[in-house]
């Protein structure tokens, strides 16, 4: 007989470890932003062109809340639906006069201050519609977990979330191109208000401990922000 739990765990690993080729991967920008007008007349601007809307990207524009010592003021993420899509999107500005004109647009409005690169690995719980929400407020739990207990964050990861409802949307990333800051995944944790994204009743709190308790000798926790979405751009 197939242990069930087995082969859902084990399946959880394969899409952990190794991300599909149709899973969700974008490119995440980190901004000061001095001109918060000009930006967001930028970003409207390009967003409305023929060359954005081909680029098939969903783009994400956000006002962080709460970021610690990081000081950044925004957050833009740009999401593609799989590798090709992106490959193709960055190949085409490489070469493109409205890119360049934009890029230089934001930045007489902003200074860039980091990037990174993120895939869905296809682990997440609650309402997912959640996500694609106007107006919703998101929490970023970055951190660090070496591969060879990957299986045991899942397994821990999955246990807590069957203990959460369905008021806050959850999802596993994993991150790439973090240079010194070294965080290898993020949690996501969205909703539709702070009350509900912050107040400690989405999950368990006794299953909140034990994952805690279960997972501070292998994961270690790099960045923690709070970020409202500002604006959604769909291609």
């Amino acid at each position: 007989m197939i242990n069930i739990k087995k082969y859902i765990f084990s399946s959880a690993l394969a899409l952990f470890c190794t991300t599909t080729l149709n899973a969700q991967v974008g490119l995440n920008y980190d901004f000061n932003v001095q001109d918060p007008a000009a930006f967001l007349y930028t970003m409207n601007s390009y967003m409305a062109t023929e060359e954005a809307s081909r680029s098939g990207a969903t783009v994400i524009l956000r006002q962080n809340l709460a970021n610690g010592a990081q000081g950044t003021t925004h957050n833009l993420a740009v999401i593609w639906p799989d590798y090709a899509s992106m490959q193709s999107s960055l190949t085409a500005n490489s070469m493109s006069q409205t890119w360049s004109a934009f890029i230089s647009s934001i930045g007489n409005a902003a200074t860039q201050v980091g990037t990174s690169m993120f895939a869905a690995t296809g682990l997440s719980t609650g309402n997912a519609s959640v996500v694609t929400a106007p107006s919703q407020v998101r929490r970023f739990i970055n951190f660090t977990v070496e591969p060879h207990n990957a299986g045991a964050y899942v397994e821990e990861l999955q246990e807590l979330w069957e203990s959460c409802d369905d008021s806050v949307h959850h999802a596993l990333y994993q991150i790439t191109g973090t240079g010194e800051l070294g965080w290898t995944h993020a949690v996501v944790q969205t909703a539709a208000n702070l009350g509900d994204l912050l107040d400690g009743t989405a999950c368990d709190s006794d299953a909140t401990t034990d994952f805690f308790a279960s997972v501070s000798d292998i994961r270690e926790v790099k960045y923690d922000f709070v970020a409202a979405d500002m604006m959604i751009w769909q291609p």
